[in-house]
């Protein structure tokens, strides 16, 4: 709660762009390689950010579906479970993104290049889309079904 009123639909807008701006980001960052230099360490810090919010914001809901506040209905239901794989799209989204920095920033190169394998850098690029377009699809829907579950449409 937050001044009285329940804290996850004042936290759901908040981490829903993010977590879009954060894996068309990511997206943009392996196919634009002067993206990725611009955008350097704020790739991961959006990430690792957008994260954290849409773990408080799923967090935010389970605590109000628990409390009662709000009717539990197969919809709902429905919400919950994506909201859920939201919540991990955004976790792994937010780990990728770190790792992909580490991998293709100066710093990761000065410091990792020689270690790794050149392929490592190639399955982590396609890792890093493949999480990104995953965070876009489970928050589409869990953004659907809870706006469904709300306003009463489908």
């Amino acid at each position: 709660m937050v001044m009285g009123l329940p804290a996850h639909p004042l936290l759901v807008h908040f981490a829903i762009v993010l977590l879009l701006l954060a894996a068309g980001a990511q997206i943009l960052a392996v196919l634009l390689a002067r993206f990725r230099r611009w955008f350097g360490w704020g790739l991961p810090v959006l990430g690792v950010v957008s994260a954290v919010l849409v773990r408080l914001t799923q967090s935010a809901g389970d605590d109000l579906l628990t409390t009662g506040t709000v009717p539990a209905t197969d919809l709902l239901s429905e919400h919950g479970m994506w909201g859920v794989r939201a919540g991990w799209a955004g976790i792994v989204l937010g780990v990728v993104t770190v790792l992909y920095w580490a991998l293709t920033s100066e710093w990761g190169r000065e410091r990792l290049t020689g270690r790794w394998p050149s392929w490592v850098r190639v399955v982590v690029s396609v890792l890093a889309v493949l999480a990104a377009v995953a965070a876009i699809v489970t928050v589409t829907l869990a953004g659907h079904t809870g706006s469904s579950s709300v306003w009463g449409s489908r």
